[in-house]
């Protein structure tokens, strides 16, 4: 059985993995590297992790999962102290967590490089377009190229993107529209001395910005390479998601100088990222999509929550039941 997985973020590599054992599975990504929003961003010796922060891991099938990539230092756990800061004030500091806090290492995306060395992934390969025929499904990238045909074709990719590329289906088109995703920007600060402050990440309401973070505090970082992700809160950055980027990053600077008390205007290097499809909201109900006699399913953490562990759980539910189905 020949399956094609469009996506190469945390769900997209897990189901391919997974349904090797059923068929043959190719992979196809729009972009450099594998890992979607568990992204690293590079600039000279700075390194963000502009996506995913860390991650969590409740369900015992996460943590089976996680613990090779814990064996081989793939995941590390991050020991941060997580402020809390509400209109502007520090109201708490705490480094003890009801779960440990993950990471990758030695930067967020060795995570996807791991994984994708498992299975055949095509990069730099967006997908077009889908069609279906007596054969299969086809796939043609925006190069042109021709992929297919495939029995199984499965979308790994948000919920708005999935959508573009879902016409033939009415009811995927229903299940995506059941979804909501939130935007986020991710302002990148590389500076030229460590922020003296008693945390090494913080969470912030009452504000546009709702994340602080020092990268380089994370295991496997440049610790002499200071760097800082600010993110935007999501209903703001859904607001602002179309502006000038200059007068996002601006007001963002702005914000993350007031809360961390530092002139951050003179960091040597400034990047702005905009997530359009950063997060999804909490939605009940079935936590992938399946139609087999069409010969499609879509997966991710949109189909139950903006979360890591949600991406695997999707992706791995939905592999479970096509190995039994198949």
């Amino acid at each position: 059985m020949k399956i094609a997985v469009v996506g190469a973020g945390l769900s997209g590599l897990v189901v391919a993995e997974k349904l090797q054992s059923v068929g043959t599975v190719e992979v196809f990504d729009k972009s450099r590297g594998a890992g979607g929003r568990m992204s690293t961003r590079y600039a000279g010796d700075y390194e963000f992790d502009h996506g995913a922060q860390y991650f969590t891991a409740r369900s015992d099938a996460f943590r089976a999962f996680l613990q090779p990539l814990i064996d081989d230092g793939t995941v590390r756990e991050w020991p941060a102290t997580i402020a809390e800061y509400e209109a502007g004030s520090l109201v708490s500091a705490t480094s003890e967590h009801a779960t440990p806090l993950w990471v990758g290492a030695p930067r967020m995306n060795s995570i996807g490089k791991a994984l994708a060395r498992r299975v055949s992934v095509s990069l730099d390969t967006p997908i077009a377009s889908a069609t279906r025929d007596s054969a299969g499904w086809s796939l043609r990238s925006a190069g042109d190229e021709t992929f297919g045909p495939y029995e199984l074709l499965i979308y790994a990719t948000p919920a708005p993107q999935t959508l573009a590329l879902a016409s033939a289906s009415p009811e995927l088109m229903a299940y995506c529209d059941s979804r909501t995703m939130v935007g986020c920007f991710a302002l990148m600060l590389g500076l030229s001395v460590a922020l003296k402050v008693p945390w090494q990440a913080a969470r912030v309401s009452g504000s546009p910005v709702s994340w602080l973070a020092i990268n380089s505090s994370k295991p496997g970082r440049r610790e002499s390479s200071a760097a800082l992700v600010v993110h935007s809160a999501n209903d703001w950055a859904d607001e602002h998601i179309e502006d000038d980027p200059q007068a996002v990053e601006a007001r963002l600077l702005e914000e993350a100088s007031a809360i961390i008390g530092t002139d951050l205007g003179t960091a040597p290097h400034r990047q702005l990222h905009r997530w359009r499809y950063a997060n999804a909201l909490k939605r009940e109900g079935n936590p992938y999509f399946l139609d087999l006699n069409a010969g499609l399913a879509a997966c991710g953490d949109w189909c139950i929550r903006g979360r890591v562990e949600e991406a695997f759980t999707s992706a791995s539910l939905l592999a479970d039941e096509l190995e039994r189905q198949l």
